[in-house]
This record gives C-alpha cells, sequence and structure tokens, in this order.
C-alpha cells in the first residue's frame, strides 16, 4: 500500500449510487457536493481520505451531524455507497 492512499474495499457501486440517492443525497448532494454547512463534501475528495473500514465506522455509527446508519443498512451495503463515492471523484 502506498503513503497516503486510503485502504479500499471491494463494494458495488451501482447498488451505492441507488442507496445514495434513497439515504444519502438529501444532506451530500447529488454528486457528492455538501447541500448543508458541516456536512462532508465528497465531490472534493476530502471526505474520501480516510480507509474504507474508517468510513464504514462512521456511517454505521454517526456522530455530529451524521445520523447512524446501523440497523438500517448492513455492512455491505456501506461499502456499495463507499464504493460508489469514490467512483464519483474518477
Amino acid at each position: 500500500m502506498l503513503i497516503g492512499t486510503p485502504q479500499v474495499m471491494a463494494g458495488d457501486p451501482v447498488n451505492g449510487g441507488k442507496i445514495y440517492n434513497q439515504q444519502c443525497k438529501k444532506c451530500h448532494g447529488a454528486n457528492g457536493k455538501s447541500v448543508l454547512p458541516g456536512v462532508a463534501d465528497f465531490s472534493r475528495g476530502e471526505g474520501l481520505l480516510k480507509a474504507d473500514s474508517e468510513l464504514l465506522k462512521k456511517i454505521r455509527n454517526g456522530g455530529g451531524m451524521m445520523p447512524a446508519y446501523r440497523g438500517t443498512l448492513k455492512d455491505s451495503e456501506i461499502l456499495d455507497v463507499i464504493t460508489y463515492l469514490r467512483k464519483l471523484r474518477r
């Protein structure tokens, strides 16, 4: 692994896009550009600098303005969303 490169896990970006549009878009915007102050903006990539395992934990447990998705989304679905977000940056 290269220094400064986040650890990436495999997920389904197509399914992740569907889930993102249902669960995340209202705060994080259609293309990952946040629509609310203080919400992670994925359009520039700063929100994706962490390893997938760290992002998974944040989405699962929530914190700050971020609601917890434990019990709403399976870990595999959360990884699908993370994969989708990483594909947006390419």
